[in-house]
């Protein structure tokens, strides 16, 4: 199922009537591109902002239907059910996608600014200022951006909760409970934290975090691994019955496999071993058995207390193995990442071959506990010595269940930003009316067209505090026009910026607000990467004068000159 936005900008495969696109007929296919994709996410901008549903499919293929509350997740959604048709739209997904798997925000920031920047350079082009201007413009623009970002920015150490809360609650702009939202900030800012105080340098990997939320999960935070497996996924164990305390753990990655060597009851020579009579059929059989309990002793005189295996396990393994006193967690499979967690909170070494495993090859957990969580079996590592943890969070369907993990997730990547960058500005859209008020008093300052772009750039950035103030049910004109009052001032054309101001927009009446009192917080990478995307993708499409379409039945074509 792709997404084809050629139908809404008007530019139908039927309507081609020529191998090429020119100059105005070109800008108007890539702007029309643009605008459609822009459209799809812009009501999703802010706290207050719409979700969007998507019938695509999952990571199985497996038919899906998603609701995506910002770019990044919804232009995934597409890109899974087939992806964008139109080349520009597939290099906006391109460009947000980095952005998405870095800092799970700001994605939609960045696709409405890329196209309100898209939008205000094309104008100048058809003026008459040169692409190139453009772009130099831009550029000078990003670059006084980023001073002015400088000035408005303020420091965050890891070890300052209630900034790193702040930048927490920022970002959950799921539909939570005020207590909700404080709780599930404060578990992410311990986890950063404890993550970042177990690594030399700050540095805090998320994927040391696991979140799961679940109908009637219950509200957790546990130092380890909670290990979650579908219930009718037909493991053979019968995993941890009873709650197990100092509890010894194995992991392997691979098969407990002892007939790989008897796979052929006749064929080539050398494929296996030939069993051509009944009475070594049950010679073999009884040295099988007398292997699978020999290694069952082994685990259990090397202190096993639960081993967890990645691949189903065969069942008569599996009963040797409790027989000998070892709880067996296998078919662990999804996600493949969580045995190399588990790796991590215990202490114990990932191994292949159950031959291999020794007291070297051990993790401990303080407390191993199992219970069913609607169609799933969730096993608990606790109190484990290893830098891991798993939020727990409750939900009343799955539908909620998957919005809040997303939350949580999104306010982890972004604490952990700001956190290991030790830089936060305010939020509320303050930093775009900061910026675009400093590059209008820099703007006179520039000679030649390029004064033009930085003005564009500036009325691009108005775009943000636009749709924040609209998707908020506000009157946008009369928002941005007080904010934009609010940081009016200063020293126009002087060489260094003015001190910027802090001010957004109070999304419950629609007046300047101080951001920083009103504790919005964000990331400073994230607005500086918002710029920076948008920026990137718009120089890539102003130099476009023509589009060509190599499909043409070419023996029978005439192509008319470039440019007259």
């Amino acid at each position: 199922m792709a997404a084809d936005i050629d139908g809404e900008a008007g530019l139908g495969v039927d309507e081609r009537g020529e191998w090429t696109l020119r100059d105005a007929e070109a800008r108007e296919y890539v702007r029309g591109a643009a605008r459609a994709t822009v459209s799809l996410v812009e009501s999703t901008y802010g706290p207050r902002g719409l979700e969007k549903l998507v019938e695509t499919a999952n990571h199985q293929g497996v038919p899906e239907t998603v609701r995506a509350g910002d770019a990044g997740r919804l232009f995934d959604a597409v890109q899974r059910g087939g992806g964008f048709t139109h080349p520009v739209s597939a290099l906006f997904v391109d460009a947000v996608d980095g952005m998405q798997r870095g800092l799970s925000d700001g994605t939609t920031a960045a696709t409405l600014l890329g196209g309100a920047l898209l939008d205000e350079g094309f104008d100048l082009v058809e003026e008459g200022v040169a692409p190139g201007s453009v772009v130099v413009g831009y550029a000078m623009a990003r670059a006084r951006a980023g001073e002015t970002l400088d000035a408005l920015a303020r420091p965050v150490a890891v070890d300052d909760e209630a900034t790193l809360r702040a930048v927490a609650e920022t970002t959950m702009t799921a539909d939570l409970d005020p207590a909700v939202r404080r709780r599930d900030a404060e578990r992410v800012v311990d986890a950063v934290r404890e993550v970042a105080a177990a690594d030399e340098r700050g540095w805090v990997d998320t994927d040391d975090v696991k979140v799961l939320a679940a109908r009637e999960a219950g509200e957790e935070f546990h130092r380890g691994l909670v290990l979650s497996r579908p219930a009718d996924a037909g493991p053979n164990g019968a995993g941890v019955p009873e709650p197990l305390t100092d509890a010894t753990v194995a992991v392997l990655d691979d098969d407990v496999d002892f007939e790989s060597t008897a796979s052929s009851f006749g064929g080539d020579a050398g494929a296996g071993v030939r069993l051509d009579s009944a009475d070594a059929v049950a010679d073999y059989r009884r040295g099988l058995e007398g292997r699978i309990e020999s290694t069952a002793t082994g685990l259990a005189e090397t202190g096993v207390d639960v081993l967890v295996c990645m691949e189903k396990l065969d069942a008569d393994v599996a009963r040797a193995f409790e027989r000998a006193g070892v709880a067996v967690v296998d078919k662990a499979t999804y996600p493949k990442g969580d045995i190399y967690r588990l790796a991590r909170a215990t202490g114990a070494t990932v191994t292949s071959n159950v031959a291999d495993l020794g007291p070297d090859r051990l993790g401990r957990a303080g407390r191993v506990v199992e219970r069913r969580v609607g169609d799933e079996v969730w096993t608990a590592f606790e109190d484990c010595s290893g830098p891991l943890y798993t939020i727990v969070a409750d939900a009343d369907t799955p539908e909620a269940a998957n919005r809040r993990r997303e939350s949580i997730e999104d306010a982890l990547e972004t604490t952990a930003t700001a956190a290991m960058d030790g830089q936060v500005l305010p939020g509320a859209c303050a930093p775009a009316a900061a910026v675009a008020a400093a590059l209008r008093e820099y703007a006179p300052s520039v000679s030649g067209t390029e004064q033009l772009a930085i003005e564009a750039f500036a009325d691009a950035l108005d775009r943000l505090p636009y749709a924040l103030a609209a998707n908020a049910g506000l009157d946008p004109i009369d928002a941005l026009t007080r904010l934009r009052s609010a940081h009016s001032g200063g020293n126009p054309g002087g060489d260094a910026p003015s001190e910027p101001s802090a001010l957004g927009v109070d999304l419950d009446t629609g007046a300047p607000v101080d951001a920083w009192e009103a504790g919005v917080v964000e990331p400073r990478r994230v607005f500086s990467q918002a710029v920076e995307t948008g920026g990137a993708v718009v120089e890539q499409l102003l130099t476009i004068d023509a589009v060509l379409y190599p499909n043409v039945d070419l023996p029978g074509y005439t192509p008319r000159t470039e440019h007259e």
